[in-house]
């Protein structure tokens, strides 16, 4: 009997040490890689609007609406790809800067009714074009260095060409007060802000993502419905747009067929986002809140 006990106690000796080395040999499930992944939140960017990239500089340009305390309060800020403030006061002496692009070794900024030009070798203001604009707002170009603008409050785009004439390019209902723009191509996509019959932007409905033809002017509606208060436009991929939606404070992925989602949940007032495909990164001004966020994207 007391044998037969011992033997009984070595078995489930054991039996428990096998347990132990089977949970021992369990792996934990690794924490998944967030979509987002946010890198850096940078402060103190007083009503931030626009972000875009320097390529030849490896940095990022921040227009800066202040808090318009004084006159020419506004500003660009530089900062480094990962977050870092290296320049608040870039350039300085602006009104209220929105969207900005950069074009060979020059910045182009939207400020109210001036498209200003600078030059990132000497950083200074070398021009200010002006014409009878309302509320320019964000800014790109195409592939031969013509430089668009858009005017939110009179639904037009401004063109500067290359010779240097700034003027009123189109104008068309059909642009449902264009905020967002991006030549892509042969074509320019539109964030719209929605159509509004006063000074109010913040009673227009929702507007579309829509694309025109450069050369003809043609608009097609890439989203049949409105889906937002639309801002930056990004190309995300070879299908698809990142764009920004500012009073709802999300950003969409959208497809070319019009297919449309949020992938990202922010604040209100996300701004003209920049996307950078090959670093896998995005920047988002926030500008009520004075800050841009960056996050590595992992899809």
């Amino acid at each position: 009997m007391k044998k037969a006990l011992i033997v009984i106690l070595c078995a489930i000796t054991l039996i428990s040490c096998s347990g132990n080395k089977k949970k021992q040999q369990v792996k934990q499930p690794e924490t998944p890689k967030q979509t987002f992944e946010l890198v850096a939140e940078v402060p103190n960017l007083a009503h931030c609007e626009s972000i875009t990239y320097d390529a030849k500089r490896e940095v990022l340009y921040v227009s800066i609406q202040a808090d318009k305390k004084t006159p020419l309060d506004g500003s660009i800020a530089k900062i480094s790809l990962d977050g870092k403030v290296l320049n608040a006061d870039f350039i300085t002496g602006l009104n209220d800067p929105k969207g900005i692009t950069v074009v060979g070794d020059k910045l182009y900024a939207a400020d109210i009714t001036e498209l200003v030009e600078i030059d990132l070798t000497t950083e200074k203001v070398i021009k200010k074009h002006t014409a009878d604009a309302v509320f320019l707002n964000d800014v790109t170009a195409d592939k031969d260095g013509n430089v668009y603008v858009s005017d939110m409050f009179t639904s037009s785009v401004y063109k500067l060409d290359t010779a240097g004439k700034f003027s009123n390019w189109f104008q068309s209902a059909e642009m449902e007060n264009p905020n967002g723009l991006l030549v892509v191509g042969n074509d320019m996509y539109i964030g719209a802000w929605g159509n509004f019959d006063n000074e109010d932007p913040l009673s227009a409905p929702h507007g579309r993502f829509l694309k025109m033809d450069i050369a003809t002017k043609q608009i097609e509606k890439v989203t049949n419905d409105p889906i937002g208060h639309l801002d930056g436009v990004q190309v995300f991929n070879n299908n698809e747009f990142l764009l920004s939606d500012w009073l709802a404070g999300v950003v969409f992925k959208t497809s070319k067929d019009g297919k449309n989602e949020i992938v990202l949940k922010s604040e209100k007032s996300i701004g003209d986002i920049l996307y950078i495909a090959d670093k896998k990164l995005l920047a988002l001004p926030i500008n009520l809140t004075n800050k841009a966020m960056i996050y590595k994207v992992n899809i």
